[in-house]
């Protein structure tokens, strides 16, 4: 009997089911799409600029002459902006002048200069790097550092042109004379810059602005 009733109960739920099928209404037309989804964010490194040239001198530990080139065109992500430049302090005739750049496979480079303006004449107040060639066979690498303070090292700018206070390219020369015989990069530059304004309010302490262009 209860094998009977569970039968029943059965044969009822499938009939229910074929009911509700048939009865069912027919499509309609389909709607239209949807607006479309805002933008993902993009993760990528932007391309702006370039910091690139060569280096030239001995390898003294292989006892043979050797030659790298680079051409870094990607804004480091740590900072996102191509480059900076703000008055200094106690002397708004001058202003310092900064900008990194990355590879696409590795390597950077960032140079920070002092360009006085009623002069025209511009110093390097450092550099630093680890340059990298890359072929399809092997990996060169260079560590570049100066820093004007405290070098035995010398380092010169041989152009450099500002437009506005947008945009900046020049040339410049870092000859290593802490090692014999001395190695010399040759650098090309040139980017966007973007002001920064030291701001300070009453008992906190200086922070720096960033104006928009």
């Amino acid at each position: 009997m209860r094998n009977l009733s569970m039968r029943i109960w059965a044969l009822l739920a499938v009939l229910g089911a074929s009911l509700l099928w048939n009865c069912r209404g027919k499509e309609g037309p389909q709607g239209p799409a949807g607006p479309q989804g805002p933008a993902g964010q993009n993760l990528t490194r932007s391309e702006e600029g370039y910091i690139r040239g060569t280096v030239k001198g001995r390898d003294i530990t292989r006892n043979q002459d050797f030659q790298l080139s680079f051409n870094y065109t990607y804004v480091p992500t740590w900072i996102s902006i191509p480059g900076t430049w703000m008055p200094e302090l106690n002397d708004p005739d001058t202003i310092q002048i900064s900008l990194s750049r990355e590879g696409e496979m590795g390597g950077y480079m960032s140079i920070q200069l002092g360009h006085r303006r009623s002069t025209n004449t511009t110093q390097i107040s450092s550099l630093d790097g680890t340059l990298l060639d890359i072929s399809s066979s092997s990996v060169s690498r260079y560590n570049l550092n100066y820093y004007s303070s405290f070098s035995q090292d010398t380092a010169y700018v041989t152009s450099l042109t500002l437009r506005g206070d947008t945009l900046v390219s020049g040339q410049l020369v870092y000859v290593k004379r802490s090692k014999t015989p001395a190695d010399t990069a040759k650098v090309e530059f040139s980017s966007r810059i973007y002001r920064l304004i030291p701001y300070q309010r009453q008992g906190q302490a200086q922070k720096l602005l960033l104006q928009a262009q």
